[in-house]
């Protein structure tokens, strides 16, 4: 695939004329990546959420 394909002038361009790529192509070409990030973003949260139910406990605890 060229780097720029031509854009006609009297239609609007396709997604593939305007940035080169699609939405599908992107996703296939960084799979890896992507699922890097989706891995980080749940450990985050799940840390986040266990560390919320550790401190509630120890809260109560004290009471």
């Amino acid at each position: 695939m060229p780097l720029q394909l031509e854009i006609p002038k009297d239609q609007p361009p396709r997604p593939e004329q305007e940035w080169g790529f699609t939405i599908w192509e992107f996703i296939v070409e960084n799979k890896w990546y992507l699922l890097a990030i989706i891995l980080l973003l749940a450990i985050f949260y799940y840390a986040r959420y266990s560390w919320r139910k550790k401190r509630e406990k120890s809260s109560k605890s004290r009471l």
